[in-house]
């Protein structure tokens, strides 16, 4: 599990998966999470695929996978 701070924005990430979800918590404890059957490469993906990603100021990216999650994608979900 990685973690980074994001300087402009003071908050710590923190992100994980379950069977069905991509989930991310916040350092004051706020989850929201994103259901993996929308992103057909990190459903597919194995563990490690899935663990091997880089954190952005606006997102989560796995470079293998090809894919992109926008922080504000997990926001909105929340809301």
């Amino acid at each position: 599990m990685n973690i980074l701070r994001i300087n402009q924005m003071k908050t710590m990430y923190k992100i994980w998966f379950d069977t069905e979800n991509i989930y991310l918590k916040n350092n004051q404890g706020s989850v929201a999470y994103l259901p993996l059957k929308d992103y057909k490469p990190l459903l597919n993906a194995s563990d490690e695929e899935r663990n091997n990603y880089e954190f952005s100021p606006f997102g989560i990216h796995w470079a293998k996978l090809d894919e992109d999650l926008c922080f504000d994608g997990f926001i909105s979900i929340k809301e």
